[in-house]
């Protein structure tokens, strides 16, 4: 789990929890009337696995051990709701509420976990149902399946497409200033408990307002993506590219020295024959974006200021 879905993720969870609960308690209340038989006992229990988890999940920082442990009591309440049902409605409602945990699972799990997880539930639902006492045709047991991964594969793609428009540039490919502060804030704490070094550099290609208005925002933008793309070839693993807007980008790079950082900096100025200005910082107790990036950015206007004008070139 990635940390800025985890707020979603439990809001999401919580919603889903306190409804279905609420659905299994009145459908085994349902049964009070004439005395609770082994169904109406089944979705009674299913109602509080469903608000124990519940209560987890609102006192609980949902981390990914707790989100798992969470959606494990949410399978075993459908299983628990599946086997007490005898009739069409009931099965029915049990049915919409695997497809939403299944929504659920596709979007907030990464893609790999998501398909174990809805595999999971699937078997699991599908194996409680034909226990059922319900006597429901063989056809069924495939549709459910069906159902459930389908909802689960369609709302988790839909999930992850946005996510990625949501943090990457379109025009580059790179990431854009909000997946950048993501990614950044969520490694910087890491190091600066090791002690180990973080650096950032700030890049800026010169003269591109020039460019843009000499050659077009056509040209402006190929010189961009040619750029982004040169750079992207000499990074490591580690490293993280970002645009942060215009002619603009931050290259973010854990565990190296500024000597390295050097380094790298000139295998990028070799990659393209473009001109551009720079800025960075080594900062190895730093545990905010906000602080090593403006100790960069002051850096590049120091070198901006004394490098001598050029003349615009494609």
């Amino acid at each position: 789990m990635t940390g800025g879905r985890l707020g979603d993720a439990a809001t999401a969870m919580l919603g889903y929890l306190l409804v279905t609960s609420v659905l299994f308690v009145a459908a085994g209340a349902s049964f009070f009337g004439s005395g609770l038989d082994a169904n109406g006992w089944r979705m009674v229990l299913a109602g509080v696995l469903g608000f124990a988890a519940a209560g987890v999940v609102w006192s609980a920082p949902l981390r990914g051990r707790v989100l798992g442990g969470v959606t494990s009591v949410a399978i075993a309440a459908l299983c628990v709701s599946f086997s007490a049902t005898d009739d069409y409605v009931t099965h029915l409602t049990c049915v919409l509420a695997a497809m939403f945990l299944g929504m659920h699972v596709g979007a907030y799990w990464p893609e790999r976990s998501g398909w174990a997880w809805t595999s999971v539930l699937t078997v699991a639902v599908v194996c409680s149902s034909a226990a059922s006492s319900f006597d429901a045709p063989w056809v069924m047991y495939p549709l459910i399946a069906l159902a459930v991964v389908g909802s689960a594969e369609t709302f988790g793609a839909f999930a992850r497409q946005m996510r990625h428009s949501a943090s990457h540039d379109p025009l580059t490919g790179l990431l854009n200033r909000q997946g950048l502060e993501r990614a950044v804030e969520k490694t910087l704490p890491v190091f600066a408990a090791r002690g180990l070094p973080v650096s950032m550099a700030v890049l800026d290609l010169d003269n591109f307002k020039a460019i843009n208005d000499e050659y077009g925002h056509i040209a402006g933008d190929v010189l961009l993506n040619r750029v982004a793309a040169a750079w992207r070839s000499e990074l490591r693993r580690s490293d993280v590219l970002g645009r942060l807007g215009g002619d603009e980008f931050v290259l973010f790079m854990p565990g190296v020295r500024e000597e390295e950082a050097q380094e790298l900096l000139g295998a990028l100025r070799a990659s393209h024959p473009a001109e551009w200005s720079y800025g960075v910082v080594c900062m190895p107790t730093v545990r905010r974006w906000s602080e090593i990036y403006r100790a960069a950015d002051a850096e590049l206007y120091r070198a901006k200021r004394a490098r001598p004008a050029k003349s615009p070139d494609v």
